[in-house]
């Protein structure tokens, strides 16, 4: 019976030929930009550490997005609280106005008409909607945006802290659309009750100053802790994507080194594999 001479033939510099050529297909793939770990077998824990790390990624991009929510309500309560701060100093200005003993006739009905106009831009302030459409002050219990696993932040006070229970003296309280309407009435009162009833009103003008001032250092504080989550999301991002870097990220100088000694070594198997396969059966049989 004939044998094939290729029985003869070193089966280690096929082997050896195809494992070189495997290496050198994959660091081709480095060098081309294919990522160090792209599938679980080239190192499973680093390719685990990569996948946690990606998720890492995608919770913090939430909650970043969250941060610049609540940073804009922050911000537009902060501005509301602020006009219903100026617009109450004012009507304290108009309500001590009334109580000059000076004024003409018809000064009462405009001071009353201004704190009117004043009232009804704290309903708009109070009214207005976030940019995402939502109350900006809304009812019930004030929205929790989450900033992390277990923090969050609540960028705007909820309605009823704003406009109810506001301290008015003597163990009373009132809303803040009372304490207007009231302020109003009493600049209009020019009766003999009228002076007790302005004095009881700057009491409460003071009670309501007093809460919107509460409410924004709280704000100041609010801002504060967003600036501080978004700091250390910043920090956090540039360390995962370092770490993540380290991981994933082909080495491309290292890989041409590594692809020209592979590449090197194929040629001396080749020629050791080429030589061989030039023998006869004789040679094998000398």
């Amino acid at each position: 019976m004939v044998q094939s001479v290729n029985r003869y033939r070193a089966p280690q510099e096929v082997t050896q030929q195809v494992r070189l050529s495997r290496a050198i297909a994959d660091q081709q793939a480095l060098v081309g930009g294919e990522s160090r770990i792209a599938r679980p077998s080239n190192d499973p824990k680093a390719w685990l550490e990569a996948a946690n790390i990606s998720r890492f990624q995608s919770d913090e991009e939430a909650w970043t997005n969250n941060l610049g929510r609540a940073d804009t309500r922050a911000n537009q309560a902060e501005a509301s609280l602020n006009t219903i701060v100026s617009g109450l100093i004012r009507t304290r200005e108009l309500l001590l106005s009334a109580n000059t003993g000076t004024i003409s006739p018809t000064d009462p009905q405009v001071l009353a008409l201004e704190v009117n106009g004043i009232a009804n831009d704290f309903n708009d302030a109070l009214g207005q909607r976030d940019n995402f459409g939502g109350q900006l002050f809304g009812t019930g219990q004030a929205i929790r945006v989450p900033m992390g696993d277990t923090r969050f932040v609540i960028a705007a006070p909820n309605l009823e802290e704003v406009h109810d229970n506001i301290d008015v003296g003597g163990g009373t309280t009132r809303t803040l659309s009372q304490i207007m309407s009231d302020t109003a009435a009493a600049i209009n009162n020019q009766t003999p009750t009228g002076q007790a009833a302005r004095d009881a009103q700057l009491t409460a003008l003071d009670g309501a100053i007093d809460r919107m001032t509460q409410l924004l250092t709280r704000q100041g504080v609010v801002k504060g802790s967003i600036e501080s989550a978004r700091e250390e999301l910043q920090q956090s991002e540039l360390s995962l994507a370092s770490r993540k870097s380290e991981l994933v990220d082909a080495n491309v100088s290292e890989a041409l080194t590594r692809l020209q000694t592979l590449l090197t070594n194929l040629q001396a198997t080749q020629a050791v594999y080429a030589k061989i396969s030039q023998q006869s059966l004789l040679d094998y049989l000398r």
